[in-house]
């Protein structure tokens, strides 16, 4: 016992994950009443999550505006996440432009119209509004707590709320992982093709792993002068088993805050930059729903992409996933790139709804874990980076975290 007592919570989190998968796969049809109620309560808990976001992120701006530091941060973040989505979109026309077969030459139709049309999804159904709501209410709460101290009290109560909260999280977080691994397994046996599936995995997989290395070296290595291997080990590996199982920034949240502060970064500018984070920074996103374009029209349906389309769904395709937060695939930027680049290529009738639905399948699953598990860590990533620039002494101080981690961190951020 005391052997398992030993082993990290977050190769049991794996484990489970694993077995999920397994039984869901194995199971089938007989799985799908508890993989229906999984995407149930997830989806209940995907709610309440602006609610999150305004008690994780209010006390942080709180805090950040008495020290001095709110404007810098909020626009340094701000203008670092868009400039890594921008570059993340970039670099999926550029690594498939090299992998498939595209041509230069431009489709015909007013293109940029055809980009525009889909901004107006941004009111649909998805929620996406919700959160970036949940922003703005959360900045104006944390600008008026330090002129009104019954909100800084109670901003101050939804902190220690949330630090209670985490270790119960920890706990309970294996059997959660377990029933989502089952609803995943079940998706996945359900694919049509499983060899373009697994091309898709390993596809996708190779992307991530292209832009964790590039963000890793600037931010972590070059910026924030963090080893990376320890970066890797005491926050990268717990954070993306979890974020991998739940297939959402927003879900993520409270374990992405809690495994970046245990490796050091700043509370207050961790509570900032990962919500934010989680709701405008999917630059993996970004860089794969681009580079998933010339994959299903070259290796599924045989046809060749222009460079033009690329270019164009490229800035639509940021505005994306800058506007849509961690929303499980086929429920957000999955629907809409899909959406886009049949308009770009001028399908119609069943051939459009062929190559959507297509997109939908392949994107889901393994492909979705993988994503999302990519763009949590790189808001942490973030978070490690700013707290180096942005760091309060005080706030280091009274983290909460064990002495020796807070020494270990505070030697590696000076």
């Amino acid at each position: 016992m005391a052997v398992l007592h030993r082993i990290p919570n977050y190769v049991w989190t794996l484990l489970f994950l694993l077995v999920g998968l397994v039984l869901g796969g194995i199971g089938g049809e007989s799985m799908r009443p508890v993989a229906a109620g999984t995407r149930s309560a997830l989806s209940g808990f995907i709610t309440l999550v602006p609610v999150l976001i305004f008690i994780a992120l209010s006390p942080a701006v709180g805090k950040l505006i008495s020290t001095g530091q709110g404007g810098r941060l909020a626009g340094g973040v701000i203008l670092w996440y868009l400039l890594t989505s921008i570059c993340a979109g970039l670099l999926g026309v550029m690594l498939s432009s090299l992998l498939f077969d595209i041509r230069f030459s431009a489709t015909e139709g007013d293109l940029w119209q055809e980009a525009l049309t889909m901004l107006s999804t941004l009111d649909g159904e998805s929620g996406a509004s919700m959160p970036i709501l949940a922003i703005l209410v959360a900045i104006i709460a944390g600008l008026l707590a330090h002129k009104v101290p019954p909100l800084q009290r109670l901003l101050d109560k939804f902190e220690a709320g949330m630090a209670k909260a985490t270790p119960w999280l920890s706990r309970v977080m294996p059997v959660i992982v377990l029933f989502l691994g089952i609803t995943l397994g079940v998706n996945i046996g359900a694919a049509d093709s499983l060899k373009y599936y697994l091309l898709m995995t390993l596809y996708t997989f190779l992307l991530c792993v292209v832009w964790l290395a590039l963000y890793q070296l600037v931010a972590v290595k070059l910026l924030a002068k963090q080893s990376v291997t320890q970066v890797l080990k005491r926050y990268f590996f717990p954070t993306a088993v979890f974020a991998a199982g739940t297939c959402s920034s927003l879900a993520t949240l409270p374990v992405n805050l809690e495994n970046a502060k245990k490796f050091g970064a700043d509370p207050s500018v961790s509570n900032f930059v990962i919500p934010i984070g989680s709701v405008i920074n999917l630059d993996t996103s970004a860089l794969a729903y681009v580079a998933y374009a010339p994959f299903i029209m070259t290796v599924v349906f045989d046809v060749s992409l222009t460079w033009t389309a690329l270019l164009v769904a490229w800035p639509a395709i940021v505005i994306f996933t800058i506007a849509a937060p961690g929303l499980p695939a086929g429920m957000g930027t999955a629907l809409w790139s899909s959406t886009l680049f049949a308009a770009l290529l001028g399908l119609t009738g069943d051939e459009k709804t062929l190559f959507i639905t297509t997109w939908l399948a392949l994107s889901g699953g393994l492909p979705d874990m993988f994503r999302t598990a990519t763009n949590c860590t790189c808001d942490g990533f973030t978070a490690i980076m700013f707290s180096r620039w942005f760091r309060s002494r005080e706030s280091v101080g009274k983290s909460p975290v064990n002495t020796g981690a807070a020494k270990t961190s505070q030697r590696q951020f000076e």
